[in-house]
């Protein structure tokens, strides 16, 4: 078994104004040749978390993109709520979709990044979809468009800040499987710990749609993963969304919780390093 990659920055970008007056840190390597993986981590996630993936992905060769939503992991908070709307984080999708998309592409994204992944195909141009080969979600949300709720959602600002031990100590309950590695989670939560609140009630009271209706067109081989214990994305959510496809497969990792990622890191780049052959 490999080694872990360290709990330390791995993947570090730069930061690109993807499209007026949006700036992102994008991480790239690899040559303009083959096929190239797109990462797209999740809610209050950050591209560093796909550190191990990033590595293994190099390593062999392969051209690789990732990066961080605004307010997330380099790229700098914004003051405005409509910056952190998930329409305008599709629009930033696609947008690094036209500017390094080769003329074969996987898409990869992880929890909130799967609805992200989704909603950029459906709004993707017929000829950028023909290039699409797979699709890989680790802990897929629901086919389903709901009106988020909670705390997060509905207390105000400065009660959050005052709750914020109790709500990080419920997340990790929900989002790491009780075998997890100690150090990991604790990296983790320090990073999460960075997370700015309004960026977060802002992400959550406005999350991307998606046209269920459309969910049908989207035909590329999808592969979908889930952690038995996790408890943010249950893996009933994503036997849901693999029977919304046509093309889908899914799977069910045991003593693993939401961070596939993460927690079973080997799993989780054997499947993309499947998804290219």
């Amino acid at each position: 078994m490999t080694n872990p990659a360290p709990n330390d920055r791995i993947v570090r970008g730069e930061l690109i104004e993807i499209r007026p007056g949006r700036r992102l840190s994008i991480a790239l390597a690899g040559e303009d040749q083959g096929t190239t993986v797109f990462l797209c981590h999740g809610s209050g996630g950050a591209k560093n978390q796909w550190r191990n993936q990033w590595l293994a992905l190099t390593a062999a060769g392969h051209r690789v993109v990732a990066w961080d939503f605004p307010g997330h992991g380099e790229t700098p908070d914004a003051k405005d709520a409509a910056a952190y709307a998930g329409s305008a984080f599709v629009e930033d999708y696609l947008a690094i979709l036209g500017r390094y998309a080769t003329a074969s592409n996987v898409l990869v994204g992880h929890s909130y990044g799967t609805r992200l992944t989704l909603a950029a195909w459906l709004g993707a141009t017929p000829a950028m979809r023909k290039t699409l080969r797979a699709l890989v979600l680790f802990g897929a949300v629901p086919p389903v468009n709901f009106k988020p709720g909670g705390p997060i959602v509905t207390w105000p600002v400065w009660l959050l800040t005052l709750m914020r031990p109790w709500l990080a100590r419920g997340f990790a309950k929900l989002a790491w499987d009780k075998s997890a590695d100690a150090g990991l989670v604790a990296y983790e939560q320090d990073a999460t710990r960075r997370n700015a609140l309004f960026m977060m009630q802002s992400l959550m009271r406005q999350i991307a749609p998606l046209d269920l209706e459309r969910l049908g067109e989207i035909d590329t081989p999808t592969r979908i993963i889930a952690g038995a214990s996790d408890g943010l994305t249950p893996p009933a959510a994503g036997e849901a969304l693999a029977g919304a496809l046509p093309n889908a497969t899914f799977e069910v990792l045991p003593a693993t919780g939401h961070q596939i990622m993460l927690e079973r890191p080997e799993e989780a780049t054997a499947a993309i390093l499947a998804a290219l052959k």
